[in-house]
């Protein structure tokens, strides 16, 4: 008995859980409000920065311009309050975070129909991106909450000043592309005549002299050098350890035991 009681006291309070949860969340995502929303007040005391304020003004009345109005919806007016400033807590202690209070009044009866509170983060802590993106987070909880678009970036065509192309490209060989949007809508401006002046009349210049060749002066050609002739050397005149030239003739002794100058039979091979 006991054990079953203590069943239904878990399954009680998991059922109880549950309740509570969809209940923060119906709270937490409540339905968009429709509305013809005609235009956007930002206000903020003298403390906030002026760029935030400019940007949230800018971003929900470009939101506005790019919705289409509802058929049959009340026409409203957006007053948009950035109450203070202060830094988040825990992980976010080092971000800003914005208190902003919307009051949606009707344009017919001038009585407020829709009143809202919001806390919203940064995303940075950059200086340089802290205030655009905070002022994007606010802009972006009042399109969701009145049902606003997002305006769609328009690209503008940016007129070259620089050519990209390296010298060592190759030429582009056809017809040359269509001028762009820009060149063809901007008008043509008017251009100034200056009238030429006529010129002084110059000399004819001379006609350039032909140069005279310079004189050539014969020389004779050079002889070769002549050398005296040189006696023959008789071949009692060669000696031992001197040199064989001018077609003299020499022997050469092989060995100790048998001189070829002397002896004629030295160079026959003995059995």
């Amino acid at each position: 008995m006991t054990v079953r009681r203590l069943r239904t006291a878990i399954a009680f309070g998991l059922v109880l859980c549950l309740v509570s949860c969809a209940s923060i969340q119906a709270r937490m995502f409540p339905r968009p409000l429709v509305y013809y929303v005609r235009n956007v007040t930002v206000m903020a005391d003298a403390r906030m920065p002026l760029d935030l304020i400019a940007g949230v003004d800018a971003r929900v009345s470009a939101a506005i311009a790019a919705t289409n109005p509802p058929p049959g919806a009340e026409r409203v007016v957006l007053m948009v309050k950035i109450d203070r400033l202060d830094n988040g807590e825990g992980a976010r202690r080092r971000l800003e975070r914005a208190h902003v209070s919307v009051i949606a009044t009707s344009v017919e009866t001038g009585d407020p129909v829709a009143e809202g509170r919001y806390v919203v983060n940064a995303p940075t802590n950059d200086p340089r991106f802290a205030r655009a993106l905070l002022a994007e987070e606010i802009a972006a909880r009042i399109r969701f909450d009145f049902s606003l678009a997002h305006p769609m970036k328009r690209i503008v065509a940016v007129r070259p000043e620089i050519s990209t192309r390296l010298k060592t490209d190759p030429e582009v060989q056809g017809t040359l592309p269509s001028p762009p949007v820009w060149a063809a809508a901007r008008p043509a401006a008017p251009v100034a005549v200056i009238p030429a002046k006529p010129l002084p009349a110059q000399a004819p210049k001379p006609a350039p002299e032909e140069m005279a060749a310079p004189p050539v002066v014969p020389t004779a050609a050079p002889q070769p050098t002549a050398f005296p002739a040189q006696p023959a050397r008789a071949a009692a005149e060669v000696k031992s350890g001197t040199t064989v030239e001018q077609g003299a003739r020499g022997a050469v002794r092989l060995g100790t035991g048998c001189d070829p100058t002397i002896a004629s039979d030295c160079l026959t091979p003995k059995p």
